[in-house]
């Protein structure tokens, strides 16, 4: 009966490290996907022939020419850095179509060089310290979703509204905006869900 038992405890050792070892490759196989800079992302891809370029929790604190330079991105996603500042040479970034630079260190305002940024469908700068928006965001015409949700707005340019025939959703969330500001923008843009 030792001796059975010696043998079923050599059988469950080997067997552990053969799956542990089977998952450790796994692993590494998926590693190497993820930190292709290529790869798709959990966010909805702009198109099933985007280019995306996913650099959230990367520990970036600033934008670098290595970036910038990608200009054929359509994807770019900065999310949950440490990113302060954009330069302002990310307005050569002219096939960009969904930019997320959420959970970051932002402060002041976007450049006003977005306006470069013409294909421009989903714009998140949610989780900053934004105090300001550009005007030149009212030129963002193909603009869809608009999040500027938990910053610290607490003025809108007027600009805003000439986003009202194609800006779906746009979120204030969490920012200091007086309710006068607030309705004076439903009013300017009528066809958009403001959420505040």
């Amino acid at each position: 009966m030792k001796y059975f038992i010696g043998i079923l405890i050599v059988i469950l050792v080997v067997g552990g490290i053969f799956v542990g070892f089977y998952l450790g490759q796994n692993n590494k196989s998926s590693d190497n996907t993820s930190s292709t800079t290529t790869t798709g992302t959990s966010a909805t891809k702009s198109s099933p022939s985007a280019k995306v370029l996913d650099l959230s929790n990367s520990g970036l604190t600033k934008v670098s020419s290595d970036i910038y330079s990608k200009t054929d991105v359509t994807d770019l996603i900065l999310s949950s850095n440490s990113i302060r500042t954009l330069p302002s040479e990310m307005g050569k970034m002219t096939n960009v179509v969904i930019f997320k630079i959420d959970h970051n260190a932002l402060d002041g305002s976007l450049i006003g060089e977005i306006r470069q940024m013409s294909k421009l469908q989903q714009l998140d700068v949610s989780y900053n310290n934004m105090t300001g928006m550009p005007a030149e965001i009212g030129q963002l015409n193909n603009l869809e979703t608009l999040n500027y949700s938990y910053n610290k707005i607490t003025g809108l340019p007027n600009e805003l509204a000439n986003l009202k025939n194609n800006l779906k959703e746009f979120n204030l969330t969490g920012n200091p905006l007086s309710a006068a500001a607030i309705s004076k923008l439903k009013s300017e843009l009528p066809n958009t869900n403001i959420i505040f």
